[in-house]
Formats: C-alpha cells, sequence, structure tokens
C-alpha cells in the first residue's frame, strides 16, 4: 500500500492557486503542480493536480506557526495572570477577592482546554 496522495483542487482561480499553495506545504510533492487548466464542467472555476505525500515533520511555515502559537498563548496567560492579580497580596484563594473560575486557574497553568 502507497502512501502517496493524488489530490485536484478545482476553484475559481485565486482560490484555486491559495489552496495549491497551502497542499504544497502540507505534501513532500513526488512531481512538479499540474495546472491551471480550465475547468470543463464549471467555466470560471480552474483545475491543478498536485502528487506527493504527507510531510513527517512540520513544514518550516507550519513550525513557524507553531512558534507564533506558543508566543501568543504566553502573551494572553501574562495577561491573564494581570486580569486575576489580587489587590490584598494573597493571590488567587484571596477570600476578599471574587472567586477564580477553574477554567481560568487551568489557563493560568497551561492545562485549560476548550469545553466540548
Amino acid at each position: 500500500m502507497s502512501d502517496l496522495l493524488d489530490v485536484r483542487v478545482i476553484a475559481e482561480p485565486p482560490a484555486a492557486a491559495r489552496a495549491v499553495d497551502r497542499l504544497a506545504e502540507l505534501l513532500d510533492l513526488d512531481r512538479p503542480v499540474r495546472g491551471p487548466y480550465p475547468s470543463r464542467k464549471n467555466p470560471g472555476l480552474v483545475r491543478f493536480y498536485l502528487t506527493g505525500r504527507l510531510r513527517t515533520a512540520p513544514a518550516p511555515a507550519l513550525a513557524g506557526n507553531v512558534e507564533r502559537l506558543k508566543c501568543e498563548a504566553s502573551r494572553l496567560r501574562a495577561a491573564l495572570e494581570l486580569l486575576t492579580a489580587c489587590q490584598h497580596g494573597q493571590g488567587l484563594d484571596c477570600p476578599d477577592c471574587e472567586p477564580v473560575p477553574d477554567l481560568v486557574r487551568q489557563a493560568l497553568a497551561g492545562e485549560a482546554v476548550r469545553p466540548a
């Protein structure tokens, strides 16, 4: 069984070109991208063909997104810490402050997950 993928993209020219660029980031292409060809059934649409295998390691562009998301998460965590700071110097469990919801506590610990 082969892990080779044959992908056909059919869309309006700008959307198809963006989709091909994004797919090319996810695939190790075995041959050059073929297209654009005019759609046989829908005037105004084009076809592209890609052949390749899914990348085993993140593509550089995807790796950059992961780093960007980690940085964004740390900034959000820092903002949450500022928003939940106790004015009495007693921390999150201060009896004089509003109780901190569990989801906020999990976010501050880096363990929060979005509820289903």
